[in-house]
């Protein structure tokens, strides 16, 4: 799957609050449960999800059936991607891979359901911006933005595009410094028990398949 540099601009939520949570990994009811807990308005509130919505947990379906919700968006994530080559374009190499990390949950569906999903997960953009209620601009993206300023976006080709699904690398050298262009830019993909904040960029995936809460930031409290 050749992951397209695609940017999907919200505009300010006018009627509620915007907020962003880690990777799913199929934890849907858990999900459901923390929102609940905080007061979400689904008719007034907004959630962006940093990919990995599926694998792992026991609701994979559910995640992706989360996309059809008027108050829930997503990126895409490295699980996305393999999955979609895994079992729509037939690679090998990345069927192995996804089955190894949780991916085995689609064979126990019909066949007839999976085209849905990989339509689901083609129109999954590579990162979302939206501006909250101080007028800060917020960016999310599953793993890193590979370039030095978020105004440069436009300039991301295949090849970084696929590094900025999959990037391990910022995250453990922790290296210092922010993103140019954006006040904020928020990524899951790395797991860490509690959020990690590197200059202007917030790491959130807190692993809620290994039965850990999501981390559910709002960005007017950044």
């Amino acid at each position: 799957m050749l992951i397209q540099p695609r940017l999907l601009r919200l505009g300010k939520n006018a009627k509620g609050r915007d907020f962003v949570v880690g990777d799913l990994h199929g934890c849907v009811p858990a999900l459901h449960a923390q929102l609940q807990r905080m007061g979400f308005d689904k008719n007034h509130d907004r959630l962006i999800c940093t990919g990995d919505l599926v694998d792992r947990g026991p609701q994979s379906p559910e995640a992706l059936a989360l996309l059809d919700e008027p108050w829930f968006f997503a990126v895409i994530g490295n699980h996305e991607q393999l999955l979609y080559e895994a079992f729509r374009e037939d690679n090998a190499t990345s069927r192995e891979l996804i089955l190894q990390h949780g991916g085995d949950w689609i064979l126990q569906h019909d066949k007839s359901l999976w085209d849905d999903w990989f339509r689901q997960i083609e129109q999954l953009p590579l990162a979302i911006e939206l501006i909250n209620h101080h007028d800060e601009h917020v960016a999310v993206i599953h793993a890193d933005f590979p370039l030095a300023d978020w105004q440069d976006f436009d300039q991301l080709d295949n090849h970084l595009a696929e590094r900025a699904i999959w990037a391990r690398e910022p995250f453990k050298q922790q290296t210092a410094g922010d993103i140019a262009g954006i006040d904020w830019i928020i990524y899951g993909h790395n797991v860490t028990e509690h959020e990690l904040r590197i200059g202007n960029r917030l790491y959130i995936d807190s692993g809620a398949f290994l039965h850990r809460d999501f981390i559910i930031k709002d960005i007017d409290q950044l």
